[in-house]
């Protein structure tokens, strides 16, 4: 049951004029967490340093009192990058048998099996991973990323790109994960699916901490996830 804690944390990469995050303390418990910034606001640097491949330049990072590294080596965490990469010529079924193979994952756990049968990938298990839609790659990264079945989920905006329907089939994947021993950290700039998905929301502003808020917390002090986002930072919401 992973449990992340920040403790003043800040990075700043070699020859940037500013920090990518700055004295950012949170702690953040299982469940499904939003996380949500103007662009330049810092989300996938808190991603990477989550992830253990990115070190803070100040502060320090604990998942359940481990580094991110350690937690990694010994747990394992399942990643969604924002931009899809996969080796064209191989299927969904032997990408990700190959994966398995690759990462030493024994045999799937049942909670696996029935998570990943319910992504719909049936159909589409020896279509080409280069003839596959946004969509279908998506859910096909998110059965890769369950390989193992972590408690710690990473997705950095997954519904980029995605059309209605691809956005509402990731989103009810992304549901079926949902359980009281997994953290799933969800950085988005659609706030209206956020909103539907995230039991707490995590917002940064210019690499600092904005605030943190649970979802009916959210929608009483402000009445939806937008009009928080344009008190935090003002503007349109992308």
């Amino acid at each position: 049951m992973p449990t992340l804690r920040f403790e003043n944390v800040s990075l700043q990469y070699p020859r940037a004029p500013v920090r990518a995050l700055a004295d950012v303390s949170l702690t953040i418990l299982p469940g499904v967490v939003g996380i949500v910034g103007a662009n330049g606001a810092g989300k996938s640097s808190l991603l990477r340093l989550i992830l253990g491949v990115r070190t803070p330049t100040g502060g320090s990072i604990a998942v359940d009192g481990e580094t991110p590294k350690a937690y990694r080596r010994k747990h394992g965490i399942g990643f969604i990058p924002e931009q899809p990469s996969f080796p064209a010529y191989l299927t969904v079924h032997e990408f990700l048998v190959g994966l398995r193979t690759v990462v030493g994952a024994g045999p799937p756990s049942a909670s696996e099996t029935m998570l990943t049968a319910s992504f719909g990938l049936g159909d589409i298990e020896h279509t080409r991973l280069a003839g596959l839609s946004l969509g279908q790659k998506r859910r096909v990264e998110l059965a890769a990323a369950l390989i193992g079945d972590p408690e710690l989920l990473l997705l950095d905006e997954p519904t980029n790109g995605l059309d209605p329907i691809a956005v509402a089939s990731l989103r009810a994947a992304i549901v079926a994960c949902r359980s009281d021993s997994r953290l799933i950290i969800v950085s988005s700039h659609h706030l209206d699916e956020l909103q539907r998905i995230a039991d707490r929301v995590v917002m940064l502003d210019t690499g600092r901490l904005g605030g943190s808020w649970s979802a009916d917390e959210t929608r009483d002090q402000a009445g939806s996830l937008e009009a928080r986002f344009r008190e935090l930072v003002g503007g349109d919401a992308d």
